[in-house]
C-alpha cells in the first residue's frame, strides 16, 4: 500500500527525478503532469499542497514523471499541445507544434490583414498540415476566410479533421491528401508551409523529444535541409501560369536557413523587389519564417 504523499513533496520528488534525466524545467513539468493527473488548475495545486495524493494518482502520476524521464514530450504524454491559445490534440501521426511556430502565424495574419483580396474572403493553403494548427488558427484569427490543408499522411489528416471539429471550423476547412513532392494545388490568396527542414544527417543530433517522437516525415528535409524548400517554391511558379494566385508563400525555415530560402524564391522570380520578400524572428532573435510574393509577368 501506498505511503501517504502530499501534492507538495510529490511534486519535488518529480522535479529531482526529471532534473535528473537533464529536463529543463523540470518543476514545471512535473506541475503540469499532476494537474493532468487530478483534473486541477495551478491554482488549485498550490492552494492544495499539503493535501495528500491517493494511492492511485501517485501510481498515475508515477507512470506519467517515468515517461517524462525517459524524454517524451509532455504534449505527447497529454496528447493536447496548447498552440496560440488553442489546444490542440497531438499523436504520434503529426509534429508536435512548437512555440517558433506562432511566428508564422503572427507574419502572415499580419500579411493578409493587409492585402485581403477585396474580392471576397481570403483562401489560405497549407502545405503538409500534420495537426491543423496553422491554419486552424488563422482561420480562427480571420473571419470569414476558408483553407484547405493538405498532407501525404492520412493518419495526420484524421488528427487534423479532429481538431477542426473541436474547433467549429470543419465548414471553413477541406483536408485533402496530397504529395507536395509532386505539385501544389492552385487558386489561394496565401499558401503557408511548415516543411521539413532538418538535414537528413541532423536528425540524429536532435533532442531525444524530437528526434524520438515527432514523425521523421515531418523533419528530413533532405541533405542539406531545403529540398523542400526548392519543391514548393517550384511548384508555385508552375501554378502561377494558371492562376493569378498565390499573392504570398510564407515558410518557417530553420534558424540559419533565411537567406537560402530568399536566394530560392530569387532564383525563381518570386519576391524579386525588396517589398516583395517579408520575415519575422523567433523569441530567440532567429530569422524563422520567410514570406515571398509572387507577381504576375507584368508585375
Amino acid at each position: 500500500m501506498a505511503s501517504e504523499v502530499t501534492v507538495r513533496a510529490a511534486l519535488q520528488s518529480a522535479s529531482r527525478k526529471l532534473e535528473r534525466a537533464g529536463i529543463k524545467d523540470a518543476a514545471r513539468d512535473a506541475r503540469r503532469l499532476l494537474e493532468h493527473v487530478l483534473c486541477v488548475d495551478a491554482a488549485t495545486l498550490i492552494r492544495d499542497a499539503d493535501e495528500a495524493l491517493s494511492p492511485s494518482a501517485q501510481l498515475r502520476f508515477k507512470d506519467l514523471v517515468d515517461r517524462r524521464a525517459e524524454r517524451e514530450p509532455v504534449s505527447r504524454i497529454l496528447g493536447v499541445r496548447e498552440f496560440y491559445g488553442r489546444p490542440f490534440l497531438v499523436t504520434p501521426d503529426v509534429l508536435d507544434p512548437r512555440p517558433d511556430t506562432e511566428t508564422l502565424i503572427d507574419l502572415a495574419l499580419s500579411i493578409i490583414r493587409v492585402e485581403r483580396s477585396a474580392t471576397g474572403p481570403v483562401s489560405i493553403l497549407d502545405l503538409g498540415t500534420g495537426s491543423g494548427a496553422i491554419l486552424l488558427t488563422l482561420l480562427a484569427e480571420c473571419h470569414g476566410a476558408k483553407g484547405t490543408g493538405t498532407d501525404v499522411s492520412v493518419g495526420a489528416l484524421a488528427v487534423a479533421a479532429r481538431n477542426a471539429a473541436a474547433l467549429g471550423m470543419t465548414d471553413r476547412v477541406t483536408l485533402i491528401e496530397h504529395d507536395t513532392r509532386l505539385s501544389v494545388p492552385h487558386g489561394f490568396d496565401v499558401v503557408v508551409a511548415n516543411p521539413p527542414y532538418i538535414p537528413t544527417a541532423d536528425i540524429c543530433w536532435l533532442d531525444p523529444e524530437v528526434a524520438a517522437h515527432d514523425p521523421h516525415l515531418a523533419l528530413d528535409g533532405g541533405p542539406d535541409g531545403l529540398d523542400f524548400y526548392r519543391l514548393i517554391v517550384g511548384h508555385v511558379v508552375e501554378a502561377r501560369r494558371v492562376s493569378r494566385q498565390p499573392q504570398w508563400i510564407i515558410f518557417e525555415v530553420g534558424a540559419d536557413q533565411s537567406d537560402q530560402v530568399i536566394d530560392i524564391s530569387h532564383k525563381n522570380g518570386i519576391g524579386s523587389q525588396a517589398e516583395d520578400i517579408k520575415t519575422a524572428r523567433d523569441l530567440a532573435g532567429h530569422v524563422r519564417c520567410v514570406a515571398a510574393r509572387t507577381r504576375s509577368p507584368q508585375g
